[in-house]
């Protein structure tokens, strides 16, 4: 993770991205990389918080966003329910990709039991392709560099098998503030209880203690060797 000055985060809805790498992106941010998030589809109104007004949800956003450090939030506002995957919205995730030119992406886990998250997880993957490649120039006319490191996260369905564990001990106090300024969604269940709950879990098993985020390695390009057979460090 060194030398990471990009990272975007494609979230399925409002509060995806902190329940599941909450505390990665305020690790990001501590070590001074701009943090972009994009929330694909817009909120989606219950009998637990129709009361709440649109603009008083947008302020949670803002304010789960703000105490993560996040540098720029993007809202697609897809609607709930009637979301499907369509040229329209590829191009415009391919514009944010090829605006941002991410080192590190982040995007649901391909398993995950909701299925709006499966298919924000495909978007999200064909998106990079489509934003490495020489088409598609009505998003943007240069071609991003393949990110270091795709990494899915965990939300609805805890995965059953994982490749990399990041350690948010430090960072765990935010991400559950960040979630708390969720303020509507904390009437649904105890997301605030349930995230650290699992950092708690997922450290006992990847470290022994401590807290931590795990993530299904979905792409991984090392940087050039060093030294002198192996070049300048790109």
């Amino acid at each position: 993770m060194t030398g990471v000055t990009d990272v975007l985060v494609v979230a399925p809805h409002p509060d995806d991205d902190v329940i599941g790498c909450g505390g990665s992106m305020a690790k990001h941010v501590r070590e001074g990389a701009r943090v972009t998030v994009v929330v694909v589809i817009g909120r989606e109104r219950s009998a637990l918080d129709d009361a709440v007004t649109e603009a008083e949800f947008a302020a949670e956003t803002e304010n789960a966003a703000k105490i993560l450090g996040v540098h720029r939030c993007v809202r697609f506002d897809e609607s709930s329910r009637d979301f499907a995957l369509s040229r329209r919205i590829h191009l415009d995730l391919v514009r944010v990709l090829r605006e941002v030119r991410p080192q590190v992406v982040y995007l649901p886990h391909d398993n995950d039991d909701d299925v709006e998250h499966r298919m924000v997880h495909r978007l999200t993957t064909e998106a990079l392709w489509m934003a490495q490649s020489e088409f598609f120039q009505e998003a943007g006319e240069c071609p991003m560099p393949a990110p270091r490191l795709v990494l899915g996260y965990e939300v609805w369905s805890p995965m059953a098998r994982y490749q990399y564990a990041e350690d948010i001990g430090e960072h765990i106090h935010t991400k559950v503030e960040a979630m708390r300024a969720y303020v509507s969604q904390l009437r649904h269940a105890a997301w605030d209880e349930g995230i650290r709950g699992l950092a708690r879990y997922r450290g006992a098993v990847s470290a022994g203690s401590g807290d931590a985020e795990v993530f299904q390695v979905l792409s991984l390009r090392l940087p050039p060797a060093s030294g002198p057979e192996g070049g300048r460090r790109g």
